[in-house]
């Protein structure tokens, strides 16, 4: 899958304007930094290998997720995606204080009507799998996501957000069912720092490649 991006200038202004001074704070810290133990936000690290066939059977139930998400179908997840046998689901919801557990309570958020949904679309990339134990599998994976929500003024333009997400997985006769749903949102700096990172023009590495094979001399430093 492919990294969304956001294309609207308008939109890209005025989230430069808000990174601006999150992303210099970040620099200092990144200076100090010791290589080899952490990664800046936007950094890419490689997952170590994984069980390829699991990964793919975890794989198409994600695929199945994003198609049904963005037909707008959501009243097939509870019953297409998740693990019906399981009495107490969980689902950590990034805008919700609390916990969601229970079928009562699920049932309920996967409502997007009644919470004036207007549009919805949702993707994933950079899958990483683990076996728990027989039958029961865990999810480590990006996700991004645009919404709308249908009511005037600012609450109504459409949003875009991107999380780490961690999901479980159960063996059921019919397939892997979800039974965990967490979202893994960084802390606020760090979201801005790579929010930052993600406006970058996809033809920055070739730009600065040119930049690089520049003999460039400032003329005012030339009688210094």
């Amino acid at each position: 899958m492919s990294e969304q991006r956001v294309a609207d200038p308008s939109r890209r202004k005025l989230l430069s304007r808000l990174a601006f001074a999150t992303l210099m704070a970040g620099f200092v810290a990144d200076r100090s930094v010791e290589a080899g133990n952490h990664t800046r936000a936007g950094a890419k690290i490689e997952y170590p290998p994984c069980d390829e066939k699991l990964k793919a059977e975890i794989d198409a139930v994600l695929a199945r997720t994003e198609a049904i998400w963005n037909a707008q179908e959501w009243w097939r997840l509870p019953t297409e995606i998740w693990d019906r046998e399981d009495p107490t689901p969980m689902y950590v919801a990034e805008e919700l204080y609390d916990v969601m557990i229970g079928w009562d309570v699920l049932d309920r958020y996967i409502f997007p009507p009644k919470k004036g949904l207007d549009a919805f679309r949702w993707g994933y990339s950079k899958l990483w799998v683990k076996e728990l134990a027989p039958g029961v599998a865990l999810a480590l994976y990006d996700h991004w996501f645009e919404i709308k929500i249908r009511a005037p003024g600012p609450i109504g333009v459409p949003r875009h957000g991107f999380d780490r997400v961690l999901s479980i997985y159960n063996k059921r006769a019919d397939g892997w069912r979800q039974s965990l749903y967490a979202q893994c949102p960084l802390g606020p700096d760090t979201y801005v720092r790579a929010m930052a990172e993600k406006l970058v023009q996809p033809d920055w590495d070739e730009f600065y490649d040119d930049v690089k094979t520049r003999d460039i001399q400032d003329p005012r430093l030339q009688n210094k």
